[in-house]
């Protein structure tokens, strides 16, 4: 298995890109953008509450003519609808363009109970700073479809029966976003419990994909069991190095996360590529072009 750092590169999409970008600070998050075959602009999560991560993502989104088409969060944790919104903070300023908006968050009643002050506040911060700014926003369900500019996206779980769960992370929405000539299975920080589940929901095939955003950031999310039904070749892992390397206090492998169990379970199933988020250099670019045609990918 071949461990690469990914931002943008083109895994043989047949059309469109996506860029997978790290955090700016030492934090774990998320955050996609993808570009359509048609040049339209797809976000997924966003990046954390910390404001080097949103100062980043709006760099980005204002290089793409500060316009969205398609914004879609995957559950009520911070460090997915984070970046968005400390942006939305201050209304008269905030000037990104969103098409449409779909996420599907539990109530914040509920949250309350399951979730300390830190998880909960922030969720209804951003709840107020949409409705403050006028960003109208939709629920996301299972079976929707959404199409723009040449790409699709299946959503596979919504939230779900929320009250059965103990945390957030269950409640993430799972997704399957078809490009051209591959497709990538997004499953948020999806846990074990609700992963089983959609074991017995969704068709086998339907998570049978190529290339899979891991779980809750590579550890702690869904069993080994589910990533021998998807069968991926390549894992995107939202792991900054000290995540990615489970570092602790004497360094290396000395953490309380299970990121390098995750790791050993990709090498026995044959993964071929794992990419986490690190800062990708010039000459990295080249390796990972060359893996990428090594694979045949591209």
């Amino acid at each position: 298995m071949c461990n690469i750092k990914l931002n943008e590169i083109d895994l043989g999409f047949g059309g469109g890109y996506m860029l997978q970008y790290a955090n700016r600070d030492r934090f774990q998050m998320m955050g996609y953008l993808i570009e359509t075959p048609e040049g339209k602009t797809v976000m997924i999560d966003g990046g954390s509450l910390d404001g080097k991560d949103a100062e980043y993502m709006y760099d980005l989104l204002s290089k793409r003519g500060k316009k969205v088409d398609l914004w879609i969060i995957t559950h009520a944790h911070d460090d997915h609808f984070g970046a968005l919104s400390v942006l939305l903070k201050n209304k008269d300023s905030f000037d990104i363009d969103i098409g449409e908006m779909y996420f599907d968050f539990p109530p914040t009643e509920w949250i309350a109970t399951v979730e300390d002050d830190t998880s909960f506040k922030p969720v209804t911060e951003f709840l107020e700073r949409l409705d403050n700014c006028g960003i109208k926003y939709k629920k996301l369900n299972k079976g929707d479809v959404y199409t723009v500019g040449g790409l699709s996206i299946d959503v596979l779980k919504e939230c779900g029966e929320y009250r059965k769960f103990k945390g957030i992370n269950n409640t993430s929405a799972v997704l399957k976003v078809h490009f051209p000539k591959r497709d990538v299975l997004f499953l948020g920080d999806l846990g074990e419990t609700a992963g089983n589940e959609l074991l017995e929901e969704v068709p086998c095939e339907l998570l049978r994909c190529d290339i899979v955003q891991m779980a809750h950031h590579g550890q702690n999310g869904v069993n080994k069991s589910f990533y021998e039904v998807v069968k991926p070749k390549i894992c995107l892992y939202c792991a900054p190095e000290w995540l990615w390397e489970n570092v602790g206090k004497n360094g290396k492998g000395t953490g309380p996360f299970n990121t390098l169990k995750t790791r050993a379970w990709m090498e026995e199933l044959g993964v071929e590529m794992s990419c986490p988020t690190l800062t990708v250099t010039t000459n990295l670019f080249n390796q990972i072009k060359k893996q990428v045609r090594k694979l045949g990918l591209a």
